[in-house]
């Protein structure tokens, strides 16, 4: 049987051809770069400064207008609260000197203010009163209080009913020496801490199953009475008797000397 020759192919330009046109085809194409100009860039710059630059100040007006309702919430309450605390009808008190201001008071160790600062009274009288043999300079000083909270405290004082006081009978009314023995000794208790005044009141014999400020005021009656005394001695100490002459019918008064 006779064998057949297989025609082998020779290569051909126009095989080659062929091939790498193939090759070309089938080749992945490589992606272009891309590239931005100068001017480009320092655009995107400038729009995202200009993006940020807004976008903080929304934030801070945002913060401004918050804080300014919240400051305006504070006024308004302000203002409310002096509305409540405001008498339209004030009180009046009255010191019995002619200088006269309190700038705080002291309770229990504990120093309290006035709630609107140091209140001051103003002279109104000045006059001069006959008692027995005695001239007294009578001074008098007010001062009108349209707060309810000022009021309160003032009634609250230590030195209420003392040196001061909320009508201008009790001011006029009160002896002029035993209210500056009273303010004296008041001056002199109130040093004292609330175990001293516990002390003392044991000592003058005054109840001390009651509150220090009740102690103190009594100790305070007590002083300014015992310096009363003392002063009135000091007056009329020297008179020892008095006798009735018959001859006469006048009062023949003897004297220490």
């Amino acid at each position: 049987m006779p064998i057949k020759k297989t025609k082998k192919e020779e290569a051909t330009p126009k095989t080659e051809e062929n091939i790498s046109k193939d090759l070309s085809t089938n080749s992945t194409p490589e992606k272009e770069e891309t590239t931005f100009t100068l001017s480009s860039v320092e655009k995107m710059m400038s729009d995202l400064e200009a993006k940020m630059m807004n976008k903080f100040q929304n934030q801070m007006s945002k913060l401004k207008t918050k804080s300014a309702q919240s400051k305006l919430e504070e006024d308004l309450a302000y203002v409310a609260d002096l509305e409540e605390d405001y008498l339209e009808k004030p009180v009046v008190f009255f010191a019995f000197s002619f200088n006269f201001s309190i700038h705080g008071d002291k309770k229990r160790g504990i120093l309290s203010e006035p709630p609107h600062g140091p209140v001051t009274f103003k002279p109104i009288i000045r006059t001069k009163r006959k008692r027995g043999k005695e001239i007294q300079v009578i001074s008098v000083s007010s001062v009108k209080i349209h707060s309810k909270i000022e009021s309160d405290y003032l009634r609250n004082h230590s030195q209420f009913g003392i040196a001061f006081y909320e009508n201008m009978e009790s001011a006029m009314n009160v002896d002029a020496i035993w209210a500056n023995k009273m303010v004296e000794a008041q001056q002199s208790i109130t040093r004292l801490s609330d175990v001293q005044v516990i002390a003392r009141s044991k000592q003058e014999g005054i109840s001390v199953s009651q509150s220090p400020e009740d102690m103190r005021r009594q100790l305070v009656e007590k002083t300014a009475r015992r310096s009363v005394e003392q002063h009135e001695k000091k007056l009329y100490g020297g008179i020892k008797s008095s006798i009735v002459d018959d001859k006469s019918g006048r009062a023949i008064v003897e004297r220490k000397i």
